[in-house]
């Protein structure tokens, strides 16, 4: 495929329409099949990175290449800049939810492609500016992809990036700025736009803080849980004369130095943050502490399934900190509050099997279940506390269950070897 070439004189000479769409449109079917497998590429690049975006990608119009041309030609003619190469014939959008996204996709644009310019559109506004925000990379296509396609020409596909709210900001524009035509009295209307696209800056910045807040959270609510989990770890698959559980050993000794017995400015921070230093107190063996900030929140007053969630947290802690009575009243009060919250009726349960309350845990599981039936940890320690109860076949059946949910898990598959030699199958 040859490229095409548009020889512009000294003098004006507008270049033929049919001419020009002749040689564009015999171009197309090739270009599309290039971008398609650019596309294609940049999805799978993009699923392997976890990033959960989404692509746009066009052919210009032969209308849109036309138009762009002559206002290139009256650009050069003003400007004596004869630079009438167009470099976003094929053009692809990656639009992601969050600003922090952005920079995940240009890392993986420059580690996978070969960048020849990048542009930070917006990057020149002050502190009291706002406008269009996008970056846009130019990349060359890959060596393999054009010789399929047998293109002989020095094509380039122009990559813009933006945050979703970004993108509703740019469509808006283009069709009310780029298309439209202001005039000097259109200041008011200008205004307006400003503020529209000020509020969507500000709720992109808001959705971050959100997002990091929500992985800080996670972050330490999964320690918590595996330090949690590590506590009431049951070793069944050694079998002793008595048959007897034996419960993992204490948490490593607590983090030595004085605690104070209050935290200072509860009352100033909201529930979000609260929670937030709670776990981290939590999570670094300070159970002390994040019982007193668990308590702080609890002070507050927030509604009743607000106060059952932070309720199962205390409990967790107290029960790290082997107060075991205390965990059992805090996960008891969460299931007066919320008596669909099977997870504080799972934790009692735990608690229960620690003390070896095995009858007490039973119900306990039993309620738990009741309300979720679909998950391996309820069915998996049940099958424990069966097993200690002597009732083999009830061990076994929740067992197969559990692993109907998760084959992989090895301890369940050697528990049910275990189960199964003690019923001799």
């Amino acid at each position: 495929m040859k490229p095409i070439n548009i020889n512009i004189p000294n003098h004006i000479n507008i270049p033929n329409r049919k001419i020009l769409q002749k040689q564009y449109e015999s171009c197309l079917s090739q270009r599309e099949g290039v971008l398609d497998e650019l596309q294609q590429r940049m999805k799978m690049l993009l699923s392997c990175s976890c990033v959960h975006s989404t692509i746009k990608a066009r052919v210009k119009s032969f209308e849109s290449y036309y138009h762009k041309i002559l206002r290139r030609m009256r650009c050069a003619a003003e400007e004596q800049n004869q630079d009438l190469r167009i470099t976003d014939i094929l053009g692809m959008r990656i639009i992601c939810p969050f600003l922090d996204d952005l920079a995940l996709v240009e890392n993986l644009i420059r580690r996978n492609f070969q960048v020849v310019e990048v542009e930070r559109k917006g990057a020149h506004h002050s502190f009291k500016e706002f406008g269009y925000e996008s970056i846009h990379f130019l990349i060359e296509i890959p060596d393999d992809i054009l010789s399929r396609f047998e293109i002989r020409e020095n094509l380039v596909c122009e990559v813009q990036i933006r945050t979703i709210l970004q993108e509703a900001w740019a469509e808006v524009e283009h069709e009310l700025i780029y298309k439209g035509e202001f005039t000097p009295f259109d200041e008011p209307l200008k205004r307006k736009l400003a503020a529209i696209n000020a509020n969507l800056t500000l709720s992109d910045i808001i959705f971050q803080e959100i997002r990091d807040y929500q992985r800080q959270l996670r972050d330490q609510l999964k320690k918590r849980r595996e330090s949690f989990f590590k506590k009431t770890q049951i070793d069944t698959l050694q079998i002793g004369s008595e048959h007897k559980r034996k419960i993992v050993s204490e948490l490593e000794t607590q983090t030595k130095g004085e605690i104070g017995n209050s935290y200072i400015g509860h009352q100033q921070d909201n529930i979000d943050n609260l929670l937030l230093k709670a776990l981290n107190a939590h999570n670094s063996n300070q159970f002390d502490l994040a019982v007193d900030i668990y308590t702080s929140i609890l002070n507050l007053k927030p509604q009743a399934y607000i106060q059952a969630i932070i309720y199962i947290h205390r409990g967790m802690a107290y029960f790290a900190a082997s107060n075991y009575e205390q965990a059992v009243n805090d996960f008891s009060a969460a299931t007066q509050l919320d008596q669909k919250n099977d997870k504080a009726f799972y934790y009692r349960a735990l608690v229960h099997s620690t003390m070896q309350n095995y009858h007490k845990a039973l119900e306990d599981f039993n309620q738990c279940l009741s309300l979720n039936p679909y998950q391996y940890d309820p069915l998996y320690s049940r099958a424990q506390v069966y097993f200690h109860l002597g009732d083999y076949p009830k061990a076994l059946a929740d067992c197969e269950q559990a692993l109907n949910i998760h084959p992989e898990s090895e301890q369940a598959r050697k528990f049910r070897e275990m189960v199964m030699a003690y019923l001799h199958l």
